[in-house]
């Protein structure tokens, strides 16, 4: 995202406040720099800067979440739901739609910028020897993740945290407690390029979060081979695992316009803070997490605090529905072919037979035609358009051009347009379509933060 973006989104607050997230984002964004250092080198540097700052990953009973889709939904479904039943709760997820301290929630808001920048004044001294020590300028996301532990450590009764990339070699991973509870969401086929071509691949990096001799959950996994790679990692690791189906006949769900209620066998229906029939599996998943921990930490699941905390739970840029020019849209960054299907599934259900106005653009590193082919039953037009990342969890860089997105939609019979500029591509995906149906923004968190200063948002919001 790029910081101009995050200039703009920043808490209205104080001028100390403004002027401290001014801080945290100018020492992440410009003065940090790229990662340097030795390839290959695992989690030796994130050990390293962790080590130094005294463990702070391993000061709070931690929930680990790692998968391909989901992750941010189900540790937000999680932290809510520990929430709901009276503990204190952080939860750090990646990457964020608009604004930084989305990383960084304590009690299911956003921290306020004073105990970030604070976070991280503490941090920076270790930055510095962590470098000059030879393991190389630790990472953004290093560094995001000292600030997140540092947040949590001692004072919360719960961390949440959500992998960055894989888990085997992702610097979340630094978590060594015992009590470490592993939560693992549906696999597919993304980041190929880092994670391995196949999904037993892909799923071998997952499993590396599984603790030895601990605890975790994980979905039922649709693609071959999967459930293998899992459960024999698990085996090796003597780490107690339950699988969660999160389809039917053990979920059951219904979403319409007034968003998405589950429906579990022998219990009366609950409604989600989240909208989609994926976000019923999302919340499923997190809460047979939540009764895991309940079940080793001696406490018990209370009816009335599990329906408030599937309630109230919310996440920005999933299926987020605002205004823009008067007309409805609705942001989802859903960016691979799993995450659209599961939009595209979503949009269905609330608007049965309806086709829709789409602005899209991707990353560089995502399967065009495999990304199309999803979206192209739904969309009645796509609008290409492009964004400049400023770097954060991943290099710096252009979007795909528009033009490649647009021949990718047009081999699939889309009506296309092209607009670079991804506020004018909104307005003109708004002209294209009746009022009746939203535009839909989707394809990267990068696009959704360039549109977002446009938008009003709109309650209920799902």
């Amino acid at each position: 995202m790029s910081t101009g973006t995050v200039d703009r989104l920043s808490p209205a607050g104080t001028s100390s406040s403004r002027a401290a997230l001014d801080r945290v984002r100018r020492y992440l964004y410009e003065e940090l720099g790229p990662q340097q250092g030795p390839a290959g080198a695992g989690l030796v540097r994130a050990r390293a800067l962790f080590g130094a700052l005294g463990d702070p990953q391993d000061r709070f009973r931690a929930v680990h979440v790692a998968g391909t889709a989901g992750k941010g939904s189900v540790s937000t479904f999680v932290a809510s739901l520990l929430r709901a039943h009276g503990f204190r709760v952080g939860a750090h997820l990646s990457p964020h739609a608009y604004c930084l301290l989305e990383r960084f929630q304590l009690d299911g808001a956003p921290a306020p910028a004073e105990l970030v920048d604070a976070a991280l004044a503490r941090i920076r001294p270790a930055v510095e020897a962590v470098e000059q020590a030879g393991h190389g300028r630790p990472s953004f996301f290093e560094v995001t993740n000292g600030i997140a532990f540092d947040l949590f450590a001692d004072g919360l009764d719960y961390g949440v945290v959500e992998t960055g990339l894989g888990g085997l070699l992702d610097s979340t991973n630094t978590i060594s407690r015992a009590d470490k509870l592993a939560v693992v969401t549906p696999i597919g086929l993304d980041h190929q390029d880092v994670l391995g071509a196949t999904l037993p691949d892909i799923a071998a990096q997952k499993a590396g979060i599984l603790p030895s001799g601990g605890r975790a959950v994980a979905a039922r996994q649709g693609g071959p081979g999967v459930e293998d790679v899992l459960g024999a990692e698990a085996a090796r690791r003597s780490c107690a695992l339950r699988w969660v189906d999160l389809g039917p006949p053990a979920v059951q769900a219904w979403t319409g316009p007034g968003g998405t209620e589950l429906c579990l066998r022998g219990q009366p229906p609950l409604s989600l803070g989240l909208t989609g029939r994926h976000q019923a599996g999302n919340a499923h998943l997190a809460l047979r997490a939540v009764e895991a921990l309940a079940a080793r930490d001696g406490w018990a699941l209370d009816a009335d605090a599990v329906w408030l905390g599937l309630r109230s739970a919310t996440l920005p840029g999933r299926f987020e529905r605002r205004t823009i020019g008067g007309r409805t849209a609705v942001l989802d960054g859903a960016h691979n072919p799993m995450k659209l299907a599961a939009l595209v599934a979503t949009l269905q259900e609330v608007h049965p037979g309806a086709r829709f106005p789409w602005v899209l653009a991707f990353k560089q590193d995502k399967d065009l035609d495999a990304a199309l082919h999803v979206v192209a039953p739904a969309a009645s037009v796509v609008v290409a358009t492009e964004f400049r990342s400023d770097g954060g969890d991943h290099p710096a860089g252009a979007s795909v051009r528009a033009e490649l997105v647009a021949a990718a939609a047009a081999d699939r019979g889309i009506p296309t347009a092209v607009e670079r500029d991804p506020v004018l591509a909104v307005s003109r995906a708004a002209e294209e379509a009746d009022e009746a149906v939203p535009l839909v923004v989707s394809g990267s968190f990068h696009l959704l933060g360039a549109v977002h200063g446009v938008t009003v948002p709109q309650w209920p919001a799902g």
